[in-house]
């Protein structure tokens, strides 16, 4: 009952509290934490620990430092029996302790806490809620960091929860002795690290688990400023009056074998080239991450990429590649990001080449759906299918948003 209380209580103060949309920053410079996998699936923990005299205030707060107690004690002393990682998920009630604590800080602090909302909304990874006032902004941008956590440490402990097991699973057996032990040693780790901040002992073995895992798909090309280097050059010299559109998305399309590229992404990278040819877009983007066979150390979009420019002679300044999308949706996401962050022009069109069906799917209700169920918005507005193995669509910046529920491509 108290609990339900106080969910109500903080809803209605959320939906009092006003604050002003800001738009993300083309110019944003992210903040650097101990981890490049936080920094990618959880930078709100990133900015928590990093912006100046934030750890302080946290370390101030009598429910943040209860909590910091609680989870200390937690990840040192695991149970012996059961789900080792159960007591260190954030319950619903958890959840809303911190985002009243948040609050609080937000009213009594608000020179410092403004600084953590900039941040935050300069960012464009909360882009999702970016209309929402700012107590709300940031109660919705923890709670989606808390359930993310959750989420990491119910799949890969129990293997439950995963959106896609075949292809997001556990390296190992979750269920067998030598893996427990493992999990164990991994919250010894985190232990070991002496944790300052209330989420950090959790945080610490969500992260060790992808790492034992080897499930750093979400980082292995980081900066994609750096591994499409040569294009962002090219970009600054671009005419974009001389074509239709901005840039050419070419959909991946995984292996079923130990070939590096599928038949199918052949014959979508021949496509695309063919309009390049005619000059409908000055660059090409390919898609497609290491997911097919399970742990293939190829990339999908690196291997389009190199037919484009060794088999094609596609101009490498005119390929850029996005080495994680493990779905139609999160191509097209992923897609939008690049153009953001490139600096291509994003009020204006954008192309999806594929083939006849897949095209078909993309201009589909059902697309539709599937985006608003996994990403929470649809990443491409207003498509209009212009030929049957190519499409065009105008960005929606939500793309930008950090998917928490999707740790290997947030």
């Amino acid at each position: 009952m108290k609990n339900c209380f106080l969910t109500g209580l903080l809803l209605l103060v959320l939906s009092c509290t006003f604050g002003q949309p800001a738009s993300p920053d083309l110019h944003y410079k992210f903040y650097k934490g101990t981890s490049v996998l936080q920094d990618r699936i959880f930078y709100l923990f990133t900015l928590l620990e990093r912006v100046p005299g934030l750890p302080q205030l946290m370390n101030k707060d009598s429910t943040l430092i209860a909590l910091r107690n609680t989870y200390t004690q937690r990840v040192a002393h695991p149970v012996s029996s059961g789900d080792l990682t159960a007591s260190l998920q954030f319950s619903g009630s958890t959840i809303n302790e911190v985002s009243g604590a948040f609050l609080t800080l937000l009213q009594q602090h608000p020179k410092e806490m403004e600084r953590l909302l900039s941040e935050m909304r300069g960012s464009g990874l909360f882009q999702l809620y970016a209309g929402k006032t700012d107590a709300a902004f940031l109660s919705l941008a923890w709670k989606d960091a808390a359930d993310g956590v959750n989420y990491i440490l119910n799949a890969y402990t129990n293997g439950k929860g995963l959106r896609y097991p075949v292809i997001d699973s556990a390296t190992y057996y979750v269920l067998s002795p030598a893996y427990r032990t493992m999990v164990q040693r991994v919250m010894e780790q985190a232990a070991e690290k002496q944790p300052d901040l209330f989420f950090q002992p959790s945080l610490q073995v969500a992260l060790g688990l992808l790492e034992l895992n080897r499930r750093d798909e979400a980082v292995r090309y980081e900066p994609l400023s750096g591994t499409n280097e040569e294009a962002y050059k090219q970009i600054k010299k671009t005419d974009w009056n001389k074509y239709p559109y901005t840039a050419m998305l070419i959909l991946g399309a995984s292996p079923v074998a130990k070939e590096t590229i599928s038949e199918t992404g052949k014959s979508r990278c021949r496509t695309g080239a063919e309009l390049y040819r005619k000059g409908m877009a000055p660059f090409i983007i390919v898609s497609g991450g290491h997911v097919r066979p399970v742990g293939t150390q190829y990339s999908e979009a690196v291997e389009m990429k190199k037919y484009l420019v060794n088999e094609l002679k596609i101009p490498a300044s005119a390929v850029m590649v996005d080495p994680y999308a493990r779905h139609t949706t999160t191509n097209v996401r992923n897609a939008v990001r690049i153009v953001w962050q490139s600096g291509i022009p994003a009020n204006k069109r954008m192309m999806c080449v594929s083939d006849v069906m897949h095209i078909a799917y993309v201009n589909s209700p059902m697309f539709t759906q599937r985006c608003t169920t996994e990403l929470g918005y649809m990443p491409a507005a207003d498509i209009k299918q212009a030929d049957l193995y190519f499409l065009s669509f105008l960005p929606d910046l939500r793309s930008l948003q950090v998917n928490v529920f999707d740790p290997l491509d947030p």
